[in-house]
């Protein structure tokens, strides 16, 4: 299920969503040589929680424009990923903030328009796991990006 928001209003934008899964499934298809016999025979008997199993997400953002500079925000909310044996434990959830900027400065027309901008993501350097090695079918840890600073130049002619 999805449930998603936009709003316009002359230079405010925003939008939010929000999303509810659940996946199950029976039995392993494939490489039932990474599992050991004893989760083997649980999953056998038992519906489990697939890899992608993250039963909300929610993503939110806004921006406002005044004549050439755009602010910006957005976020993310996820209640986390499965793991542990058979998918039976789940992550803890994450939400990374980030914030930018853009202005345009307009030379004369023959130049056309210079743009630059600024982000920052993952504002306050949340560490977190994505996921953690352990479960059905995901063999690796993975993490979501720490704090970033980017910036960029744009040059429209």
């Amino acid at each position: 299920m999805e449930i998603i928001a936009n709003l316009t209003y002359r230079g405010f934008n925003a939008y939010a969503n929000f999303g509810f899964e659940r996946g199950t499934g029976e039995e392993i298809a494939s490489a039932q040589f990474l599992f050991g016999p004893d989760e083997i025979a649980w999953i056998k008997n038992h519906w489990v929680f697939l890899d992608h199993d993250q039963r909300y997400t929610v993503s939110a953002g806004a921006s406002y424009t005044y004549k050439d500079t755009t602010v910006y925000a957005d976020m993310l909310y996820g209640s986390g990923l499965r793991q542990g044996f058979a998918n039976t434990d789940e992550l803890p959830g994450y939400y990374p903030l980030n914030l930018g900027f853009t202005h345009t400065f307009h030379l004369p027309e023959k130049y056309g328009e210079i743009q630059f901008r600024f982000d920052v993501t993952n504002v306050f350097d949340q560490s977190y796991q994505l996921r953690s090695g352990t479960g059905i079918g995901v063999f690796a840890p993975q993490f979501g990006p720490r704090r970033g600073f980017f910036g960029g130049v744009t040059w429209r002619f």
